[in-house]
């Protein structure tokens, strides 16, 4: 990627805006600000990994793309894995590519809840076609294979809606590589789309570069304070003064950030996420799953508040997931051509919250689970193994550890009656929002309606910490319409502070 910067000395920097964070977020305001003309520096923590580089390897690849080697949970009962991007192009270089609008009842229930200013479907409308433009979003053509069509069997045959899934790509080739980093460029992630286009405008893109904290004078972000290395492996010190200031590292980094900068009030309070538990699937007659795209459709009968859906599969993937339960569960290694991988997740009433912790590079993130969400993971996980036996599964083992599997469909509903075993379930997520959510509620929300953090006049949010709750589908469209409308906000903000200040040089 043309563009990108390693320097060797301590780097003071100025530019009239910085984006901290490369993701779907930082990206699309990055697209925004260096089409207006602006000069714009980028800070991103982690690397630039090329399509040609990409490794095929699982655990090189989680290594080089993925936060902690894909190693991260939120604290709670049970502990919630969760996954992010630490790379350029962040999360939108491990995640399926799938694009999806927030339901439009759920808009409109948002804004009257948190008193969002323009925040209506209609109004949205514009922000998202710009995304979907962005990305390509389309469905894809040609053969979905087998694990695809285990969904639509298993939903068709009990008369739920069941939906293709548009993806941001471009000639996909089915590598089935898509939490590796895309091997042939085809998924449009941010690594391909906007950041080049904004490098071409000027943008420069620092690489490798973690942000320690924001400097605040007078109601004004005037500083951004970070640190990256030299050739060596040294330190570097690196100082970046710009007009305006964008906290787009994702709804874990951005409210740490905040809060060590100083900034607390309702920040880093109502972290929200997909809990998400996983169902491995064993049939009679061959999925290869290896040897097609992820499941291109999902459950989408009970959507917003459930979905059900499948897995990225590899021998690799599958016996990570089986490591989880290995004595129980590792056999199934040897059938594994025979075995799909697939979820049910929800939305849930439950909030986490994340703390910088000092001395340590990564927060402290918590999630706690509400009554309700148990009953919906106990549905949703029902659901799951009906739609499996719909589709002529021989054995579902729900990633319960110590389960002994269902292999009937009759005993699907133990968990429709009777609570999860909450010791022993196993729950992920990968989608993470709602640390700093917008709207003049000022007892709920840590922004303004547009993305501006209270009380300091240039400093502006832009990630999936401004969806205001978990959306029930996946998130990256939505985050890159709210950056869209934030940056646009912060250069009409920025104009009419340039003229206010102007105005009182003349009196």
């Amino acid at each position: 990627m043309k563009g990108r910067f390693r320097r060797t000395s301590e780097l003071q920097l100025e530019a009239d805006a910085v984006i901290i964070g490369s993701g779907a977020g930082g990206a699309s305001v990055a697209d925004i600000l260096t089409a207006a003309g602006l000069s714009v520096i980028m800070l991103e923590e982690g690397k630039y990994i090329p399509s040609s580089s990409a490794s095929p390897v699982a655990s090189e690849a989680f290594a080089a793309a993925w936060r902690s080697g894909g190693l991260t949970a939120a604290i709670g009962q049970p502990p919630v894995a969760y996954a992010e991007g630490r790379c350029v192009g962040g999360g939108t270089e491990i995640n399926s590519a799938i694009t999806q609008r927030a339901d439009s009842d759920l808009v409109d229930q948002w804004r009257k809840l948190y008193k969002i200013e323009n925040f209506t479907p209609d109004e949205l409308a514009q922000y998202y076609q710009r995304a979907e433009t962005a990305v390509n979003a389309s469905l894809t053509t040609g053969p979905l294979g087998r694990a695809t069509g285990i969904l639509q069997q298993g939903g068709k045959a009990l008369g739920w809606e069941v939906s293709e899934l548009k993806r941001g790509q471009r000639g996909c080739k089915g590598a089935n590589r898509c939490s590796f980093v895309c091997p042939s460029g085809a998924k449009q992630s941010m690594a391909v789309t906007l950041l080049p286009r904004a490098m071409d405008r000027g943008m420069r893109l620092f690489v490798q570069t973690r942000v320690a904290k924001i400097h605040l004078d007078k109601g004004r972000a005037t500083e951004v304070i970070a640190q990256s290395q030299d050739a060596g492996g040294q330190a570097v010190h690196v100082r970046v003064r710009a007009d305006l200031v964008f906290v787009c590292a994702g709804a874990i980094h951005t409210p740490a950030i905040l809060r060590r900068s100083g900034l607390r009030e309702r920040i880093g309070n109502t972290l929200r996420v997909h809990p998400t538990i996983k169902a491995t699937v064993l049939f009679d007659d061959a999925v290869d799953a290896h040897q097609s795209r992820l499941p291109l459709a999902a459950v989408t009968e009970f959507m917003p508040e459930q979905r059900i859906g499948g897995s990225v599969f590899t021998p690799a993937v599958f016996g990570l997931s089986l490591a989880e339960d290995w004595t129980n569960r590792g056999d199934l290694m040897q059938h594994w051509r025979f075995c799909g991988s697939y979820y049910g997740m929800i939305r849930p009433r439950g909030v986490g919250s994340v703390r910088p912790l000092s001395g340590i590079n990564e927060p402290l993130v918590r999630f706690k689970l509400a009554p309700e969400d148990w009953i919906a993971l106990g549905q949703v996980l029902t659901r799951l193994g009906q739609a499996m036996f719909a589709a002529e599964a021989r054995k579902v083992f729900p990633s319960i550890s110590g389960h002994e599997g269902w292999t009937s469909p009759d005993q699907v509903h133990e968990f429709w009656y009777q609570p999860l075993p909450k010791r022993r379930t196993n729950l992920m997520t990968i989608h993470l929002f709602s640390s700093c959510p917008p709207g003049e509620h000022r007892d709920a929300c840590a922004v303004d309606s547009y993305g501006r953090v209270r009380g300091v006049e240039n400093l502006f949010v832009a990630d999936g910490s401004l969806i205001p709750e978990a959306p029930g589908v996946n998130p990256q469209m939505t985050i890159m319409a709210l950056a869209f409308r934030a940056a646009e906000a912060a250069l009409s903000h920025s104009a009419q502070e340039r003229a206010r200040s102007a105005a009182r040089d003349r009196s």
